[in-house]
């Protein structure tokens, strides 16, 4: 026992003092354990992923199975962890500005489709908290896998100024089942039983309450607890959009009085302007009024629908989530799985003995 325990602690320390985990303890990837984990892949180690980083590095499978071992994940997972070094690899995804920026930009994950409820991927309550091994373990995966195929360590490339503890994991799977409007991935153009993992860059969350349950008074919430910092914009040199989590009930109360998706971002474009006289900095960044020298005096918060996503996400309460700005994305990956998958998912289940939230929903 005690060689083992040693064995544990000289490895932990050894990947820690070169730059190789988040911090927190890992498990040491043994040749077994990354064996093991690629037991949820068809794809051979060397297959590369994507590259990422500002020095395009390849990220290859074998190196996401070494990564996810470290973080705790079982090879069931290997499938959602693939989808998600994809999204990384995206341009689109601005992943290296998340990484390295001063602004500590975190990376944010929407898990949509059945590979939810197969591999416990919490929707419900507490979905963005800990407790839940998936969502805990999947984005810890790839944040590290993400750190040591790009390299980037704090004061060296990472040069958040505050840090941004986001980064430890912020995923959710969207609470399909409770909600009025089609899944997020659907919005997105998959297909309802297709399985998706989507990554933005959020700098920042929040949490509000509506000051009445209805749907003037929520569409009022959001405008309102959006903090100024969080301004939404997208074109060419700049993809900015903020993300909407509306719990259950609020998303219901939204749908029966007649919104839609589209109504919902068209209202907080149109009602969300912000004076630049009561903020003096957005006089600074919102330009002049047409070809004039006058200077503008309202910006809107929101610019324009694309830049507001909604999901669905939570269990019973009132409390909704605002996260972002994001500088990147988002960006959506379709998961596949390999021919043993189901067999795996059966050989790894959980059998969770604490009640879930949801049976409190009757």
């Amino acid at each position: 026992m005690s060689d083992a325990h040693d064995s544990f602690d000289e490895t932990y320390r050894s990947l820690y003092e070169q730059g190789l985990t988040d911090g927190l303890p890992v498990v040491p990837p043994t040749e077994e354990r990354v064996e093991e984990m690629l037991r949820g892949t068809d794809l051979p180690p060397e297959h590369v992923l994507g590259r990422i980083g500002n020095a395009d590095n390849p990220i290859t499978v074998g190196d996401l199975a070494a990564n996810a071992v470290m973080a705790g994940c079982i090879p069931p997972y290997m499938p959602v962890l693939e989808a998600g070094a994809r999204a990384f690899a995206d341009p689109d995804s601005n992943s290296i500005q998340s990484s390295v920026s001063t602004g500590s930009w975190a990376y944010q994950w929407i898990v949509n489709g059945p590979v939810r409820n197969k591999l416990d991927i919490e929707s419900g309550t507490g979905a963005l908290g800990p407790n839940y091994h998936a969502n805990q373990t999947i984005s810890r995966a790839l944040g590290i896998a993400y750190r040591n195929t790009a390299k980037i360590y704090p004061g060296e490339k990472d040069m958040g100024v505050m840090g941004n503890p986001a980064k430890f994991y912020l995923l959710a799977g969207e609470n399909e089942e409770a909600s009025p409007w089609e899944p997020f991935h659907v919005t997105n153009g998959y297909d309802e039983g297709e399985s998706t993992i989507t990554l933005s860059g959020p700098n920042g969350w929040t949490q509000w309450l509506p000051s009445e349950n209805t749907a003037e008074k929520i569409l009022d919430g959001m405008i309102r607890n959006t903090p100024q910092s969080m301004r939404s914009k997208t074109g060419e040199n700049l993809n900015a959009t903020i993300t909407h989590a509306i719990n259950p009930y609020n998303a219901e109360e939204l749908a029966e009085a007649g919104l839609s998706k589209d109504d919902i971002k068209g209202y907080l474009v149109e009602n969300s302007n912000m004076s630049t006289d009561s903020h003096p900095a957005l006089l600074e960044s919102s330009g002049t009024y047409g070809d004039t020298d006058v200077p503008r005096r309202q910006v809107p918060q929101y610019s324009e629908p694309e830049s507001v996503k909604l999901a669905t996400v939570g269990g019973p309460g009132r409390f909704n989530a605002i996260v972002g700005m994001s500088i990147g994305g988002p960006v959506t990956e379709k998961i596949t799985f390999p021919d043993n998958w189901e067999s795996l998912v059966e050989e790894y289940e959980f059998e969770r003995e604490w009640v879930p939230a949801e049976r409190f929903y009757d």
